[in-house]
């Protein structure tokens, strides 16, 4: 089983052409107009190398978190930062708040880091299903961890720790020399994110991974980044790290599109509205269970049938899905769909109608 969505390249080998994929969780509106300008401008940028340091790229990126550059570290894509984090701290005991992201497994395994994972839980109230993190909990079961590791709104359950249990978290974690990892790469569609992330906090405990893939749409750039206040983790990270990872595309990316406020604000009132509408249609199927989300993408629990006889009737209707099966804590009836454009939403809650 794929450990990830998106693999459409799968299928079309096999002969599915058209597909719909509901697998990834990327932003309908697309590759922003101002990066296809630029691109489209600067194709000389192709015949020198990138700045080694990429100090323009982190400053744009600093400025868009309010921080100074110094505190920003850049890679190929979310997932290099991931594991050149890993490999830096090289921790020996590690607590992953699961189900989620199964990449934090295999980088911790390349540090021989012994694996332990720590469940959210399902709640059921005022007519809403959600996953939630018992604070109190995760505090007491941290004990003689070297590292948790949070994807923070975590995949694929779509919950989010507010700032306030983040704070409490951390208090505890740096008393008990425990380091915390944030995966923050979903943050963006949140409503007043700025103000909700980790990095309010400006903890030296604290590692934040980003990304500019799901909220960009820029997955074929491969553009991630890490907020890090501590000296000497940086300090590794940067004596570790392989030159030239940032080619010059995704260079000039994270220089012009954190700036197009035009697609920041379309953005967020296509998802604020895309996901209330999505959401309440979901939930008048009655053989599905739908869990909250505050990003884009909603976990479904298949009541009358499995993960992958479902994947099954969705292909032949054209639609990929994500089975997610194969996360900790869930088992074969559980499915992650994106949230896309209106059309394409009501296409497929057409067909999960029919089948």
């Amino acid at each position: 089983m794929d450990l990830h969505g998106g693999n459409i390249y799968k299928f079309q080998r096999e002969g599915k052409k058209d597909i719909l994929d509901y697998s990834s969780n990327i932003n309908p509106l697309g590759v922003p107009k101002t990066l296809i300008e630029r691109i489209s401008q600067n194709f000389s940028l192709l015949e020198r190398y990138p700045d080694i340091n990429y100090i323009d790229l982190r400053k744009s990126i600093g400025k868009y978190n309010k921080t100074d550059f110094e505190n920003i570290l850049v890679g190929n894509g979310a997932t290099e930062i991931l594991f050149l984090y890993m490999k830096a701290l090289n921790p020996k005991k590690t607590l992953i708040v699961s189900p989620t992201f199964a990449e934090y497994e295999r980088a911790l395994k390349n540090t021989d880091s012994e694996i332990s994972y720590f469940p959210l839980k399902k709640i059921e109230k005022e007519n809403k299903k959600y996953f939630d993190l018992d604070i109190e909990d995760l505090k007491e079961k941290s004990l003689g961890f070297d590292l948790v590791v949070l994807c923070n709104p975590n995949n694929p359950t779509g919950s989010f720790v507010e700032l306030s249990k983040i704070k409490e978290l951390n208090e505890f974690l740096e008393k008990n020399k425990i380091k915390l990892f944030i995966d923050e790469c979903f943050i963006e569609f949140i409503a007043n994110w700025q103000n909700k992330t980790s990095n309010m906090l400006r903890s030296e405990n604290i590692f934040i991974l980003r990304a500019l893939t799901k909220y960009f749409a820029l997955p074929g750039i491969r553009l991630g980044y890490g907020i890090c206040y501590n000296k000497d983790i940086k300090d590794k990270i940067n004596s570790i790290r392989e030159p030239w990872t940032v080619n010059a595309f995704a260079d000039l990316a994270g220089k012009i599109i954190l700036g197009d406020r035009e697609y920041i604000e379309k953005t967020d009132r296509w998802i604020d509205e895309e996901r209330r509408y999505f959401i309440s249609e979901l939930k008048k199927i009655g053989t599905i269970e739908v869990f909250e989300t505050n990003t884009n993408f909603i976990l479904l629990r298949l009541k009358n049938t499995t993960s992958e006889k479902f994947l099954e009737k969705m292909l032949a209707e054209g639609i990929l899905v994500r089975n997610a099966s194969n996360f900790k804590f869930l088992d074969n009836t559980y499915v992650r769909i994106a949230i896309k454009d209106r059309n394409k939403n009501s296409f497929l809650l057409k067909v999960l109608k029919k089948i």
